[in-house]
């Protein structure tokens, strides 16, 4: 050990101290997030359970299929309604609870004090799961990792009964929490213990009993239609290897968008997979024990649709959230050996690595805010709440165009500016451009917008979207871009303006209904003299 630290009751009660201090500093701009997809399905089924208790229970809710998380989030919704920052801060509370969980239960895998107190603070600052502690709806990791942390120490101290319980309630948050317990499996081959099958498998026979009766009881809930259909083994490699990679590549760091899955991506996912089957074929004992816990943390990814993960702005953040905190187990001891081999003080080196690291933490948290914005930007888009979504992707865009997916963003942004009448929307539209000259949409956005203008050129723009009305796709999306500048004309009073622009979007989608109302809401504008 580096310092001299003594178990005590003041230890930890110092060290919860500040790992609050620290969870208040790199996580201030939760109480600025705004909700996401899922977060008011949640809100509107708890207003239903307090209106009628039995709606609860109800297989068509609009988020079935967690019973335990319903009830955490009825709880909260009957304390504080539909605020989005009260939510949000108590997913920080919860993250804060399970690294304070995670370091006990490091103690009780055999860690010295240090490197368990060490292990606890680094997850807590840890990067990857960032969309775990943003995304309201996801406050159910933090609370898989809290039972499951308890669980550990219940095990090891020999008491089965808690670990049943505990591991039930898990479930009832999410069903990655069963994989705790080929943990407690690898745990008991690893030390010689004979009787594990004997006390556990009617746990796991209990368990796959519960995860079977969800599937089948709720099987309208959203989760299940991110899941693989039929058996993909390459589909299931790439999900470990993204995953493997995605634990490193942003541990504590934020290098590039996530929305990419570049070569490299794979050969990092690769080499992490290939270094813990390595070690573990070796018996490497001091890191065993979380190379074990990261590979039966990222087992339950391999169900879900590759697909999918490539189109979630955040990619797998929040899954990695249990596995990242072996992850912060390995990380802790690479840096306490790295800094006791140093021919200078340790101690120095131990605080000048971790100040980097923390450092390097803080702005990767600070640029992932962007991608929350993104997502909810897109979420309020999708949900017609237009002046919202418009706020929260130039927040985005403002926070770090470098995170997110900025080709998209300006693509979404662009044309609902003009349904707006924004006085930025060209200036937008031309830094969009300027960024992305090849971008399809926004030369079509463009091309719209010159073919309504009294110039010579419009009629060379007019001709040029003709010629797409063959393409059905592309024919919808012009005629969509039409409609939104129509829009943007009615909100400025300009009668023929929007009748030109409706028109024209009737053109290209003659049956948009929309297009149609607009045009006839038009027509009763007042004539401009």
């Amino acid at each position: 050990m580096l310092f001299a630290l003594s178990d005590t009751r003041s230890t930890w009660m110092v060290y919860t101290a500040f790992l609050a201090v620290v969870a208040l500093l790199f996580f201030a701009d939760l109480a600025d997030l705004p909700i996401d997809t899922h977060d008011e399905d949640y809100f509107l089924d708890s207003a239903d359970t307090l209106a009628a208790p039995a709606a609860f229970f109800a297989p068509d809710k609009r988020m079935p299929g967690r019973p335990a998380l319903e009830l955490v989030f009825l709880l909260q919704y009957m304390v504080w309604g539909t605020s989005a920052t009260a939510y949000h801060l108590c997913g920080g509370l919860f993250h804060l609870i399970a690294a304070l969980a995670l370091a006990r239960a490091g103690r009780a895998l055999g860690l010295d004090l240090e490197l368990a107190l060490l292990t606890g603070l680094l997850f807590l600052i840890n990067v990857s799961h960032f969309n775990a502690i943003h995304w309201i709806s996801a406050q159910c990791y933090a609370l898989v990792l809290i039972c499951g942390s308890i669980a550990l120490c219940a095990y090891v101290r020999d008491r089965p009964l808690p670990v049943y319980a505990l591991l039930l309630i898990g479930v009832l948050f999410h069903i990655s929490a069963a994989a705790f317990l080929p943990f407690f499996l690898y745990l008991s081959w690893q030390r010689g213990d004979r009787t594990f099958f004997r006390r556990y498998l009617p746990l796991a026979l209990l368990l796959a009993t519960v995860v079977l009766g969800l599937k089948i009881g709720y099987p309208q809930a959203p989760q299940a239609s991110i899941l693989t259909d039929g058996f993909d083994p390459w589909g299931l490699l790439r999900n470990q290897l993204v995953c493997w990679s995605r634990l490193i590549s942003t541990a504590h760091w934020l290098v590039q968008p996530l929305h990419r899955f570049p070569v490299w991506e794979w050969i990092v996912g690769a080499t992490g997979l290939g270094i813990f089957a390595a070690l573990q074929w070796r018996r490497h004992f001091t890191l065993s024990p979380w190379l074990a816990w990261v590979f039966v943390h990222l087992l339950p990814i391999a169900v879900l649709s590759p697909a999918y993960i490539q189109t979630v702005p955040s990619g797998p953040s929040r899954y990695l959230y249990l596995a990242s905190a072996g992850s912060a187990g390995i990380l802790a001891w690479s840096l306490r050996h790295l800094a006791a081999r140093s021919p200078l003080s340790p101690r120095l080196v131990f605080a000048l690595l971790l100040l980097l690291l923390s450092y390097s933490s803080y702005t990767g948290l600070s640029k992932a805010t962007a991608i929350a914005y993104y997502a909810s930007g897109r979420h309020f888009l999708a949900s017609h709440q237009l002046d919202e979504g418009i706020i929260q992707l130039k927040r985005a865009i403002a926070t770090a165009p470098e995170t997110i997916d900025l080709a998209d963003t300006y693509v979404r942004l662009v044309p609902m500016l003009y349904n707006r009448a924004d006085e930025q929307a060209a200036p937008t539209l031309a830094k969009a451009l300027e960024h992305f000259p090849q971008n399809h949409t926004l030369r079509l956005c463009q091309l719209t917008l010159d073919s309504l203008q009294p110039t010579t050129e419009a009629k060379a723009a007019g001709r040029k979207l003709d010629s797409f009305k063959k393409s059905r796709g592309v024919s919808r999306l012009i005629g969509e871009l039409y409609y939104n500048v129509g829009r943007g004309k009615q909100k400025q009073d300009d009668r023929a303006g929007a009748l030109r622009a409706f028109r024209r979007s009737l053109e290209f989608d003659p049956q948009r209904p929309q297009t149609k109302q607009g045009l006839s809401a038009a027509l009763t504008m007042p004539a401009q003299p």
